[in-house]
């Protein structure tokens, strides 16, 4: 089973695609990691027709089957906040359009799904994921690690 990861943000979206052996909920293979980088200060919808194309793009090249999305904590910040809460309704959209079903995961949910501490640092998400799933080499932004941890971890719910 490919399942998808993905970390919303405004400006960058985490995104990763674990395949799972047929029946099993261990021992991924990684298939691709990384983020979709839209240019600071790009406006709003110009960020989000970004986020959608490559989101689709990224959907039909793979095919995943199941999808896991990091749900939103508030900030105190609530521009931000909503900006986030744009990306990912378009996020969720696009996952409605390819027909693929979606859970949906707190960040506590993940840390502790991935690390068994629910207020991990990213640092010790990242030591977890080279663990436990033996990914040695991860290079690029937290975000796309964070996405690895939701893949993993929204597995056993989908």
């Amino acid at each position: 089973m490919k399942v998808i990861g993905i970390d919303p943000g405004s400006h960058r979206v985490g995104y990763a695609i674990l395949s799972f052996p047929e029946g099993m909920r261990r021992n991924p293979e990684l298939l691709t990691y990384g983020t979709i980088e839209v240019a600071p200060k790009t406006p709003s919808p110009d960020n989000l027709l970004q986020i959608r194309t490559e989101l689709m793009d990224i959907l039909t090249e793979f095919k995943p089957e199941a999808a896991a999305v990091e749900e939103l904590f508030f900030v105190q910040n609530t521009t931000t906040g909503m900006k986030v809460a744009e990306s990912r309704g378009v996020i969720l959209l696009c996952l409605g359009e390819k027909q693929i079903p979606a859970v949906s995961l707190t960040a506590t949910q993940i840390k502790k799904g991935i690390s068994t501490k629910g207020n991990a640092t990213k640092k010790e998400v990242r030591a977890a994921i080279q663990m436990i799933l033996g990914f040695k080499d991860l290079g690029g932004h937290d975000d796309s690690w964070d996405a690895i941890a939701c893949a993993f971890v929204g597995r056993s719910l989908v």
